[in-house]
């Protein structure tokens, strides 16, 4: 029987996928490069600092992986203070259908905590999650099943006990690697990237009810 639910943050609880690859695209067009979305899809889910590890390599960057840390983060913040926080359609109502079925829960980000704690506090949503874990408290990020099997561990649940929900093809890979029940959530805004080891899509949080996440 499944009892938990774990959810990816950026993408999946917050629309902010888009602001940290437009990001990243706008901090390399800095560099003279220019890049489309879909040639960075493999870096979307894991941590900023392992991105910029692979896009200084990739592309020759001079400056250290920190420094390029810092400068995508600053465009990231103006291109969220411009446009606003803003939860994905229908999934604050569902996770606080979850919370209130008695459901365990828990945000498994790559994303700073503060970060992570400052969404869920803006959504109203911080009390029905039972554990955060961040990306940057793992040694392996994401597609390592660590920040998951971590998760699972503070839920005091299984693996096989719990749902991963996850909208990137490495956080897929995370939670399938952990052994979790993987939803890959793609809905039509979403940046197209090879979801398909997950066990089955989501394209709309509205209208779910507790039983349709757990009853798989």
């Amino acid at each position: 029987m499944r009892r938990g639910v774990l959810f990816d943050m950026d993408g999946v609880i917050s629309d902010t996928e888009r602001f940290y690859v437009e990001a990243m695209i706008e901090r390399l067009r800095g560099e003279g490069i220019t890049v489309a979305p879909a040639e960075l899809s493999d870096l979307f889910g894991s941590t900023m600092r392992h991105n910029c590890g692979i896009l200084k390599e990739r592309y020759g960057l001079e400056k250290d992986a920190d420094t390029y840390v810092d400068e995508i983060h600053e465009i990231k913040e103006r291109l969220l203070e411009s446009q606003g926080l803003h939860p994905m359609p229908g999934v604050v109502e569902l996770i606080r259908k979850l919370h209130g079925a008695g459901v365990r829960l828990a945000v498994a980000s790559s994303s700073p905590r503060e970060v992570i704690d400052h969404h869920m506090e803006t959504f109203g949503i911080q009390d029905c999650f039972d554990t955060i874990v961040s990306g940057l408290e793992c040694r392996e990020g994401k597609p390592a099943p660590e920040i998951y099997l971590r998760a699972a561990e503070n839920l005091g649940l299984l693996p096989a006990e719990c749902v991963v929900i996850e909208d990137s093809c490495n956080g897929v890979k995370a939670g399938k690697a952990a052994g979790m029940f993987c939803y890959a959530y793609v809905p039509p805004q979403a940046y197209r990237q090879d979801v398909s080891g997950a066990d089955r899509e989501l394209t709309s949080f509205c209208g779910l009810t507790a039983e349709d996440i757990l009853m798989v």
